[in-house]
């Protein structure tokens, strides 16, 4: 067992798995551990760090918790400590961690932080549920979190994946890399919502169009300027409906009236 615990305290001393927002190490990165699904590099907004993730379903939970107001942080590939995982092992008389085992695949997919509060989650496709080896590792990582850590513990499918909401996330998603709420994006998301009350019935595609129209842009103009201010979050709606079919009387526009008030107030 040495070599277990050694080859993780190395794991650790090498800042793996340690720091916390833009700081965190992940233990498994795209560089040092090949996967056999798609392997994705992702920046966070949460976080404002590259995300290693290693398969579309990781990448899914993902997007999910980095559009999630309520995520303060988002750790993926989280080692779990040997010691403890053996613990458990000898506990309930589970095969103890081979001697060949290397730290950084036994992990959580996910440690996400709401504030105080923590949870560890698993991304696991359904038909692989049932086979026997994975249902024990999740077992073990159920009791590691659960027992040692007094950490919830999940696991996601892709059944738990609201399709409509990903893809609406995933158009919102384009916009990450530039999201500073300007004085100048105040006053257009303004003047886009003045326009927006003559029309309140009509579709969002439809009065984008004809906005383009009239001021003689190229068609798509200002559906890329609705979707930034809404990535902004100056602008929302319930991402249960597709962005392609909401109207614009389902855009809320409460945060905007919040910025609004804050500009006036600096200026």
């Amino acid at each position: 067992m040495e070599n277990v615990i050694r080859n993780y305290e190395d794991l650790v001393a090498q800042g793996y798995g340690q720091g916390q927002g833009r700081n965190y190490k992940p233990c498994k990165t795209i560089q040092n551990f090949s996967s056999i699904g798609r392997s994705h590099r992702v920046q966070g907004r949460v976080s404002g760090r590259l995300h290693h993730l290693f398969s579309d379903l990781e990448l899914s939970t993902f997007l999910l918790l980095d559009w999630n107001q309520n995520v303060t942080d988002i750790r993926e590939h989280y080692p779990l400590n040997i010691k403890d995982i053996n613990s458990i092992c000898s506990r309930y008389q589970i095969k103890r961690v081979s001697i060949e085992y290397r730290p950084y695949t036994l992990s959580s997919d996910f440690l996400v932080d709401f504030g105080s509060f923590s949870i560890a989650l698993e991304t696991l496709y359904s038909k692989d549920l049932n086979k026997p080896s994975i249902i024990e590792t999740l077992e073990i990582k159920r009791r590691y979190w659960e027992e040692e850590h007094n950490t919830p513990f999940k696991i996601i499918t892709e059944k738990d994946i609201p399709r409509t909401v990903l893809e609406n996330i995933e158009w919102l998603y384009v916009e990450k890399n530039d999201l500073e709420v300007s004085k100048n994006i105040i006053d257009t998301a303004i003047n886009l919502f003045a326009e927006m009350k003559q029309y309140p019935q009509s579709s969002l595609i439809t009065f984008c169009k004809h906005t383009d129209q009239i001021n003689q842009r190229e068609i798509g103009t200002t559906l890329a300027l609705f979707r930034k201010i809404i990535a902004l979050r100056l602008f929302e709606f319930n991402l249960e409906i597709d962005y392609r079919d909401i109207i614009l009387s389902d855009i809320l526009v409460s945060n905007l009236i919040d910025y609004e008030n804050k500009v006036h107030a600096t200026y």
